[in-house]
């Protein structure tokens, strides 16, 4: 039987390094996988035209979204809320949120009356933060 474990100099020694560039390569394909389709379920549950301006929302790490639909409609992250459980809903996810910020995405076509009804109710719930999710206007 072989020796296996010679000299490091020897010009018969074996190499018993793992190579891991393959698997950093696989890891890094899987992040940019997850990052692309993680953004497309975050998406409101219905549509939300939402007003064009020069300067849009930036990040969404830990931020809770509120959607407005045009019919009054009411949506927290990806899921439909009544206006009744609304109240109850956004504080418990504000106590759960780390940077109590707000994103509100309200339709274009959307009350003002009932935008600032949620906009009271977001306040109350104790959010930090609170803005406007807009498209990036183009010319």
């Amino acid at each position: 039987m072989r020796n296996l474990f010679k000299k490091k100099n020897s010009p018969n020694t074996i190499m018993a390094e793992i190579n891991v560039t393959p698997l950093v390569d696989i890891c890094l394909v899987l992040v940019i996988i997850f990052m692309v389709t993680t953004a497309m379920f975050l998406q409101p549950p219905f549509e939300v035209w939402v007003p064009k301006t020069m300067a849009t929302d930036q990040g969404r790490e830990g931020n809770l979204f509120v959607a407005i639909a045009s019919d009054g409609n009411l949506a927290i992250n990806e899921a439909k809320v009544t206006s009744r459980d609304f109240p109850e809903i956004i504080a418990t996810r504000l106590l759960q949120s780390q940077t109590k910020r707000v994103i509100i995405r309200a339709d274009a076509r959307v009350l003002s009356q009932t935008v600032l009804q949620a906009l009271d109710t977001i306040k109350q719930a104790g959010a930090q933060h609170i803005s406007f999710g807009t498209e990036e206007k183009r010319d």
